[in-house]
């Protein structure tokens, strides 16, 4: 905290103020050093950072990103709401929407949450921003780490989707769904997927998952 603190007041030692882009790495480090340690203290930090970014898309950015890994896997409602009414009241900004999705996605992780899904699978097709997209299907993804079979049904919808992007994040949930378990049914598909879809960057996603199949 002695380190970060000055870029979180937004002014250095000598008084001169700090770029905003260093405050929201401040804050994106702070989500990182207290990652999946939650408690009241740190969330809070967090949530009086947004009152006090003054809405900047930078630092809102690094906020989104930090509250999310302080909250992983909690499940904590009241976080994923701020954090998908984050995503919502900025529609313009790929920026804070990216980060905000991927916010939303750690604090679900392998909660196969059906209401999150539904959400993020909607505003996924409502979204214009490619960044957001890619946000929302890697964190549908997220939602399914460990489920193995039970994540079936959303990975055929989603790699049988005409957006790439959403091909992409299924390539994600295949290798989340099964992480470690080297099943053969999944390597089977990631390994045909890397071979026919159309998409390079699915390709690349097929193959980037089998070492999270793979990786014992």
């Amino acid at each position: 905290m002695e380190v970060l603190d000055p870029y979180f007041r937004g002014a250095g030692a000598d008084g001169q103020p700090v770029s905003p882009y260093s405050t929201a790495g401040a804050y994106y480090a702070y989500g990182l050093i207290n990652a999946n340690k939650f408690t009241e203290e740190t969330s809070n930090f967090l949530t009086q950072g947004y009152q006090n970014s003054a809405g900047n898309e930078a630092i809102t950015h690094g906020l989104s990103l930090g509250l999310g890994l302080v909250a992983m896997a909690t499940k904590d409602e009241n976080i994923y709401e701020q954090l998908k009414n984050t995503m919502y009241q900025n529609v313009d900004s790929a920026c804070i929407g990216e980060a905000a999705a991927y916010g939303m996605g750690l604090v679900m992780v392998g909660s196969a949450d059906e209401n999150a899904m539904e959400e993020m699978m909607i505003h996924a097709a409502d979204s214009q921003h490619e960044k957001i997209i890619r946000a929302l299907s890697i964190s549908l993804a997220m939602l399914m780490y460990g489920k193995e079979e039970s994540a079936d049904v959303l990975i055929e919808q989603m790699i049988k989707s005409k957006d790439a992007i959403m091909r992409y994040g299924g390539m994600f949930a295949i290798g989340l769904a099964y992480a470690g378990t080297q099943n053969t049914k999944a390597v089977k598909k990631l390994l045909s997927l890397a071979v026919l879809d159309v998409s390079d960057d699915v390709k690349r996603a097929a193959l980037i998952n089998l070492g999270f199949l793979l990786f014992r």
